[in-house]
């Protein structure tokens, strides 16, 4: 009789561990209810319906909440989508300017892919006292098509291709780069994300009066790009994103093409849907003339997602 006892006691062992392992497998969920108590416990999935959640807590045992009582969170939407823009004009002793800038940010996220557009048109001009046509003094802009796929909770792959557009240039009004490679999230919380992402690249510049003289302009180069973002949400009512691309095309040794921009959206009313928002941006491209392109905007503008 004695000698079954240890016999008894591991089959019981292995019948506990058995039964205990499926449940330790099973997801830790944190439910919030109305009164404002918290629950943690595990999901019992199977007895899980749309108006009963069962839980596994590890004091209380089995738990049949009603829908009722929980504070459901709204699902996430896969679209985003905001628009901005801005106007201004200056009519002083006959002398005429007017300007407009429009800004589209839209992203569509599914599982761990990520596909998100932006672009950007500035148009200024002018007229002077005494002359009868306008001249324009500002048409650029830029577009930026990335996807980004989730390889882990910090690493993902992406590709991406930008656009930069200034028909004012002497040599270079427009810039495609296409870059594919890794980025990683050195920041992820719930108020900031700081990625950085390295990967080799292909950049081409073509346009302006100057072009066909040059020995780069309408040509394309091999290079490499990097680039950091920080995205800062701190509250409700502003949040603000810095950026910094950097490509190296190897050509002249490495020419430089750095594009630094700042956005600062400030929501008065705290629902995230109407915003005002500040927004700098610096281009230095070796390969371009000039080589320097400075803008400043403010704008208004809504979400519409």
């Amino acid at each position: 009789m004695l000698r079954r006892l240890p016999i008894t006691a591991a089959l019981l062992l292995i019948g506990h561990s058995a039964l205990a392992d499926p449940v330790a497998k099973k997801e830790q969920v944190t439910l919030q209810l109305k009164n404002g108590d918290t629950l943690k416990g595990v999901l019992v999935p199977e007895e899980t319906t749309e108006t009963i959640t069962t839980l596994l807590h590890p004091v209380l045992g089995r738990l049949r909440i009603p829908a009722t009582a929980l504070i459901l969170k709204p699902p996430t939407k896969p679209w985003t989508l905001s628009v901005s823009g801005g106007v201004s004009g200056n009519n002083s002793d006959d002398d005429l300017s007017a300007g407009g800038t429009f800004q589209l940010d839209t992203s569509y996220s599914q599982g761990a892919d990520r596909v998100a557009l932006k672009g950007r048109a500035t148009y200024e001009v002018s007229r002077d006292q005494g002359e009868s046509k306008a001249t324009t003094d500002t048409n650029e802009g830029d577009g930026e098509l990335r996807y980004t796929r989730r390889l882990g909770n910090r690493l993902n792959a992406y590709a991406t291709t930008t656009f930069n557009y200034d028909t004012l240039n002497t040599i270079g009004t427009d810039v495609f780069v296409g870059s594919v490679g890794l980025g990683y999230d050195l920041i992820k919380n719930k108020t900031t994300t700081l990625n950085v992402s390295l990967g080799p690249s292909i950049q081409q510049i073509w346009g302006g009066r100057g072009c066909d003289a040059d020995p780069v302009c309408g040509q394309a180069f091999a290079a490499s790009t990097a680039r950091a973002q920080l995205e800062w949400k701190p509250s409700a009512l502003g949040s603000i994103t810095v950026t910094n691309s950097y490509t190296g095309a190897y050509v002249n040794g490495i020419s430089v093409n750095n594009t630094f921009s700042v956005a600062l959206k400030i929501f008065p009313m705290g629902n995230q849907r109407l915003f005002t928002s500040l927004n700098g941006q610096t281009i230095y491209n070796e390969l371009q003339s000039p080589k320097i392109n400075n803008s400043v905007s403010m704008q208004l503008g809504v979400k519409l997602d």
